[in-house]
């Protein structure tokens, strides 16, 4: 994983830090279209507001409709985004992203041990990365990688990735070595342009048939 996960804290650290609060873009707490920063405190974009970079630990970050924020960085704290949505970067460490309909994300998604589930109509013009968290994704495009180490991935409806669907080797820091095998389904009507590349074992339920052509086993101990 990038190392903007722990830029992401260490922005929190050096900025000016809010704690034991809820931050409210939309009213007199919050600036419309300023950067936020808190410490166990939640942010809440209000409906059509826009906020510049957020940066949260212990804390939840909640985007109403048609609110929209540039990078966002969590640590041990959810995002949730309401429908159309949008943002330009996300990371979380210790949370999971929950991404309703019509949702854009110019750049990267990425968690560390929490799970993505975005809703129909999303965009994401980067990838989508989990270390140990599971990637849900349903009638979205994404125009670079799926990617996980031990996560599920379920991909449905007419979503379109543009690049790989990847899961990485096991040998981090971050994974048990007994961890489970994890699981990729890819409904029918899925459309990938690059390949499944398994650098690890992985259970595949994969319905659409020239999907299943594409799937390149590169560890040692594939059969």
């Amino acid at each position: 994983m990038k190392k903007s996960f722990i830029a992401g804290a260490m922005i929190v650290v050096s900025t000016t830090l809010l704690s034991g609060c809820v931050i409210h873009v939309g009213n007199a707490s919050a600036m419309d279209g300023n950067d936020v920063s808190t410490m166990l405190g939640n942010v809440d974009i209000k409906s059509g507001k826009h906020a510049g970079d957020i940066s949260s630990i212990n804390g939840n970050v909640d985007i109403d409709d048609h609110g929209s924020a540039e990078d966002i960085s969590i640590v041990n704290g959810n995002l949730d985004m309401e429908s159309h949505v949008t943002a330009r970067r996300i990371d979380v460490i210790n949370g999971d992203i929950f991404a309703a309909s019509h949702v854009t994300v110019t750049k990267d998604v990425e968690t560390v041990n929490g799970d993505i589930f975005f809703d129909s109509h999303g965009e994401v013009g980067g990838s989508i990365e989990t270390v140990n968290g599971d990637i849900h994704i349903t009638d979205v495009r994404v125009e670079k990688d799926l990617a996980t180490v031990s996560g599920d991935i379920n991909v449905e409806g007419d979503s379109v990735i543009s690049g790989n669907i990847v899961y990485k080797s096991s040998d981090s820091k971050w994974i048990d070595e007994d961890d489970h095998m994890p699981t990729l389904t890819i409904g029918s009507n899925v459309t990938l342009h690059g390949s499944v590349i398994l650098e690890r074992p992985v259970e595949l339920k994969i319905e659409n048939q020239d999907i299943k052509g594409k799937v390149i086993v590169s560890y040692a101990d594939a059969k």
